[in-house]
């Protein structure tokens, strides 16, 4: 005789309360594929920045851009790779392409650093990374990506290859 083996009803309500968090990884999908502006009410883009390279080919300068928002109801920050969408006016559209919430971001002391970065020494606007910011010229990352634009992804790149320029360091006024 084959008996089935039933799971306690807690052990169902855990497994269910832990599955969304583990499938999301670092969370942020839900945010793919939307256009913004505008974003949900409460949420404010804190840093950005283009990429692309102004001397090779300045028409295409922003078509792609990261992104840092920041939600103060529910403390949540999230880094967003963007893909310019078709607009009219002034103001740009942007697709997102992917989207991350690192649990390290929870920690207040740590930040984004975008458009200061290297990689194996050489300057990438593609670099997204996390940072504990000290009084020093240049930061080792916690953690770092970079957005492959034919993928279309935020792509993890070790953090010993990383490093990124404290902008304000030795600067007094």
């Amino acid at each position: 005789m084959i008996q089935a083996r039933v799971w306690p009803w807690w052990a169902c309500l855990c497994a269910w309360a832990v599955l969304p968090a583990a499938l999301a990884g670092d969370g942020g999908r839900g945010w793919v594929g939307k256009i913004v502006p505008p974003y949900p009410d409460g949420v404010v883009e804190t840093a950005g920045s283009c990429i692309g390279d102004p001397a090779a080919a300045p028409a295409a300068l922003c078509d792609h851009a990261i992104a840092v928002l920041h939600d103060p109801q529910s403390g949540l920050r999230t880094i967003l790779a963007l893909t310019q969408a078709p607009h009219f006016g002034k103001q740009p559209l942007w697709r997102i392409a992917d989207a991350l919430e690192p649990g390290e971001l929870d920690d207040r002391g740590v930040e984004v650093a975008t458009a200061t970065c290297r990689l194996r020494g050489r300057d990438d606007a593609a670099l997204v990374a996390l940072v504990r910011p000290t009084e020093r010229a240049w930061w080792a990352p916690l953690r770092a990506w970079r957005f492959d634009i034919a993928a279309g992804q935020l792509q993890p790149v070790a953090a010993a290859d990383v490093r990124c320029r404290n902008e304000g360091f030795g600067y007094d006024g």
